[in-house]
């Protein structure tokens, strides 16, 4: 008895799992269809299968070893299972599997992808900005540069255009005037504009809009010389509201300058209130304007036989009408001051 019984203790471990061989079988199946249908992506270890099985290492791979190319994924669990159903349902999942790895690696690899452009756009982002730096830096110095260059610009063509006046005015440049009445003489500019050539060259062609071109390009022309004394102190214009009944000449002679100021007078052949604050906009704010305007006393007859006298029947009808209907000027249209003086007949 005691034999018997000692034989039976020395029977192997094995022969125990392998007695219960079909359900570990079973069971090992489910575990496997079980981890497969729950979409887990991560394999499945042998040691754990074995675990859960209830079986050690080595007897899975002693009497199981045909299952574990199904663990490792390397076979279709499909094949495992019986059942129309469930074989369906494990291929089903299969094909989802597979497509999921498919995206996945996809993803991941255009993942991958984005990240290597993104690192390449940000490396080349901020060596951009570094070369902006350096960039904005030697802009900034240049920019000082040229501020300073352009305030020695300006005070150089302040001192240009001093000279030009003093020039103009007949004047040393080194010297001051002597006298105050020697001042008041000298100390004018006059810009006359050619009417008696623009007359004649109207009375080719009739034209009168040809005419009142070039007598605006012509006042363009005064307007931008004008624009040169700027920057000089005590600048005063006149303007003279040429009515064609007297002659600039004349006046220009005649007119004597304020003590300290000098007088750029002006011949200004406009007669409505638009066109001459056109024209005076662009006068430099510092400067000082008064405007002169002729009247004639006498008679309609008479004033048309004094305009015979100047202008030789040379001007055109448009323009005798313009200057015999002009507008008034008035210090609401920006002058310092409006002057009206009499002209006579024969004058």
């Amino acid at each position: 008895m005691s034999e018997q019984q000692t034989t039976q203790t020395c029977v192997h471990p094995d022969t125990l799992e392998q007695g219960s061989g079909a359900q570990r079988r079973k069971l090992l199946i489910e575990i496997i269809v079980e981890h497969h249908l729950s979409g887990n992506r991560s394999k499945l270890k042998l040691k754990d299968v074995a675990d859960r099985a209830g079986i050690s290492r080595q007897a899975l791979d002693r009497y199981y070893g045909d299952l574990k190319p199904y663990i490792a994924g390397k076979r279709d669990v499909a094949d495992l299972v019986n059942g129309n159903e469930l074989r369906s349902q494990v291929q089903t999942k299969t094909a989802v599997n597979e497509v999921e790895a498919k995206y996945t690696e996809q993803i991941e690899r255009l993942k991958a992808e984005h990240e290597k452009t993104l690192q390449k756009e940000l490396d080349r982002h901020i060596t951009s900005l570094m070369n902006s730096d350096i960039v904005l830096l030697e802009s900034n110095q240049i920019r000082v540069s040229l501020e300073r260059q352009t305030l020695h610009n300006a005070d150089l063509l302040s001192q240009i255009q001093r000279l030009e006046l003093k020039l103009a005015l007949g004047v040393d440049a080194n010297s001051s005037f002597a006298k105050e009445t020697e001042a008041s003489k000298n100390t004018k500019l006059v810009f006359d504009l050619d009417i008696e050539a623009l007359c004649i060259d109207y009375q080719r062609g009739k034209n009168f809009d040809t005419f009142e071109d070039q007598k605006n390009v012509e006042l363009r022309k005064i307007r931008d010389k004008l624009s040169k004394y700027a920057n000089t102190s005590g600048v005063r214009v006149i303007f003279f509201s040429d009515r064609y009944i007297s002659r600039f000449k004349l006046f220009a002679d005649q007119y004597i300058s304020l003590p300290k100021e000098v007088s750029l007078i002006v011949r200004l052949p406009l007669f409505s209130r638009s066109e001459i604050i056109a024209f005076t906009r662009h006068i430099p704010n510092t400067f000082k304007t008064s405007i002169y305007i002729p009247h004639f006393s006498g008679s309609e007859s008479e004033k048309k036989l004094q305009r015979l006298g100047i202008y030789k029947s040379l001007l055109p009808p448009e323009e005798v009408k313009g200057a015999d209907n002009a507008d008034q000027p008035a210090i609401a249209w920006g002058f310092d001051e409006v002057n009206f003086f009499k002209i006579n007949p024969g004058s």
